[in-house]
């Protein structure tokens, strides 16, 4: 296996994916749920495509003897699909009923980072699983077709905060 000085579009893709979750937190954090949906919205239609990519254009390209079988992202992919869409659902809760006073705002904030934090947590370790094997195992031109054109990855990093 020949392993790329930059395992590029994994990263990218992630990154991208990342700055979008960091934007919706900071909204969380400002108790801003109405912009907080906003953004997770946008987040999760990046993910919902990202991880349609990876399972239709990538995971079938997987080499026999890989370092992961491709049924291990599959799980992974149904699992974060998951958390990501109860999370969804606790923040449209939030923001449809919003707390009134300063109390219910502080609880509010509190329970949403706790649940984004699970999130997190499997995004992160999916992450890192896809850029030290995953990326280095599949043929750089099959990385290059499956993620060309998605998120225009150059402009959107850079005007992200």
């Amino acid at each position: 296996m020949s392993h790329a000085p930059n395992p590029g579009h994994f990263e990218r893709q992630h990154e991208r994916l990342d700055a979008l979750l960091h934007a919706h937190l900071l909204d969380v954090a400002g108790a801003d749920f109405t912009s907080a949906l906003q953004h997770l919205q946008q987040w999760h239609g990046g993910l919902q495509e990202h991880i349609a990519i990876e399972n239709t254009r990538l995971l079938p390209h997987v080499p026999a003897g890989a370092r992961w079988a491709a049924r291990v992202y599959l799980l992974e992919h149904e699992r974060i699909a998951l958390l990501a869409e109860e999370y969804r659902e606790r923040v449209q809760a939030v923001a449809q009923q919003p707390p009134q006073d300063e109390s219910g705002r502080r609880h509010a904030v509190l329970m949403l980072l706790d649940a984004a934090h699970a999130l997190r947590h499997v995004l992160e370790h999916h992450h890192e699983r896809e850029h030290t094997a995953l990326a280095h195992e599949l043929p750089l031109e099959v990385q290059e077709a499956a993620w060309r054109g998605v998120g225009d990855v150059r402009g959107t990093c850079s005007a992200l905060p």
